[in-house]
């Protein structure tokens, strides 16, 4: 990576601004993909009076100060990003233990409600891809890897597009 090319937005531009440009410079298919998750999530808001929502809830709600924390640190998204994802491991974990073992009560199944079983089943595959990505995302922060979305240095390498004026 060329070092003179910009990897930070101008410290004049106000943090929320940078966070905004930053989120609107993400791939197509990784907004997508955000949006699918947070779609999913907010599913669990319907069943809260079953357990398995209950946690899907309190894990989603749990990255919402992680994110504003990690975006006014970062001035922006960077691949550290993936660590705002962390309250979702134990909740993975949980959701693969009632889903695939009785370690924790008689596993679920269908019989539990089709429309439940197969939004749980989602939750849990979709969960475990995203921290696998994320994953992948904090080694390639720890690597070098420290630009944030939408500045020149991100789309210089591919990260992501430039940042709309």
């Amino acid at each position: 990576m060329n070092t003179a090319t910009r990897q930070v937005f101008d410290s004049s531009t106000p943090t929320h601004v940078a966070a905004f440009q930053s989120w609107r410079s993400m791939k197509t298919w990784v907004a997508i993909w955000l949006w699918y998750l947070n779609v999913l999530y907010w599913v669990g808001f319907f069943s809260l009076s079953r357990p398995e929502a209950v946690w899907a809830v309190i894990s989603y709600l749990a990255v919402g100060p992680l994110i504003v924390l990690m975006i006014t640190q970062q001035r922006g998204l960077t691949r550290l990003a993936g660590l705002i994802h962390v309250p979702w491991v134990p909740f993975t974990f949980y959701l693969g233990l009632r889903l695939f073992s009785d370690v924790l009560g008689p596993s679920l199944s269908i019989q539990d409600g089709t429309f439940y079983y197969l939004w749980l089943q989602l939750m849990f595959w979709s969960t475990l891809v995203c921290i696998g990505l994320d994953v992948m995302d904090v080694k390639r922060w720890f690597a070098g890897e420290r630009y944030v979305l939408g500045t020149p240095a991100a789309f210089e390498v591919g990260a992501s597009k430039l940042a709309p004026e």
